[in-house]
């Protein structure tokens, strides 16, 4: 039965005949009533619903690295940097056996017209001490180079300060926790007008001074149970930036996430 709290003229909420009306954004609107809503439950639907929620819970462990890069691009398309994280990532998803698989190697952490850098050599110290030396690219300078690095056996994941192009390299001391897992790392440029490069992957795992690490054996997979989510903020510990340098005031300035 529809309530008409303001009286025959005004609107109504609740079913009355073949429509419903209801409150939405603060406005009375209304929609056909639906006798019958089909909801099969086939094996594909719910595939589908369980890969898009696994989806939107990883966008939501990479949120230092989504929320920062991909934010101006999904405001532009009025959609948030979740959706536009999960739309730009459908070649990387896939259900093996109702198990959750991501190829990390091919996911897009940053979208935009900056030059690129990419990884030309990677060593991990038995001190869980990340180095990489990066190619400069055709970009300004003092573009501003940021590395993301994921565990996923711990469903976590951190995003550093940022280095300078014209460094052509940057250190990241790792948690203790993170030693000997499987590692997945990125790379973004983001320039001083606040634009963002596409980001380029860097293969950690198989690299030589890897303490040991093994490669991955392909797309690995990530479930929705297990440890809770903790990211946080860790600064380069090797800079080659020189005195007369000065770096932008905001420089590599992330503020720690209050849960």
């Amino acid at each position: 039965m529809a309530k008409i709290p303001m009286g025959i003229m005004g609107p109504f909420i609740g079913r009355m005949g073949t429509a419903v009306g209801y409150m939405w954004n603060g406005k009375c609107v209304a929609r056909s009533y639906q006798r019958y809503v089909r909801n099969p439950r086939t094996p594909e639907q719910v595939a589908h619903r369980e890969m898009f929620k696994q989806e939107v819970q990883l966008a939501a462990r990479m949120r230092w690295a989504v929320t920062r890069s991909m934010t101006d691009a999904a405001r532009a398309e009025g959609i948030t940097s979740y959706n536009l994280f999960v739309r730009e990532n459908q070649h990387a998803f896939a259900l093996d056996e109702g198990v959750f698989v991501v190829d990390y190697a091919r996911l897009r952490l940053s979208i935009g017209d900056v030059a690129p850098v990419a990884a030309e050599e990677v060593s991990l110290s038995e001190d869980n001490v990340l180095n990489v030396r990066f190619s400069r690219g055709t970009g300004r300078g003092f573009d501003e180079v940021y590395l993301y690095v994921y565990v996923p056996e711990l469903k976590k994941g951190f995003l550093s300060s940022s280095a300078y192009r014209r460094d052509k390299n940057i250190s990241v001391a790792l948690p203790d926790d993170y030693a000997g897992r499987e590692l997945h790392a990125w790379l973004m440029v983001k320039s001083d007008d606040g634009r963002w490069s596409e980001s380029s992957y860097v293969d950690v795992n198989s690299r030589p001074g890897t303490a040991g690490l093994e490669p991955p054996a392909g797309p690995s997979s990530a479930s929705s149970n297990g440890p809770a989510e903790a990211e946080g903020l860790v600064p380069p510990v090797v800079s080659s930036v020189q005195a007369d340098q000065t770096p932008p005031a905001d420089a590599g300035r992330i503020g720690p996430e209050i849960e």
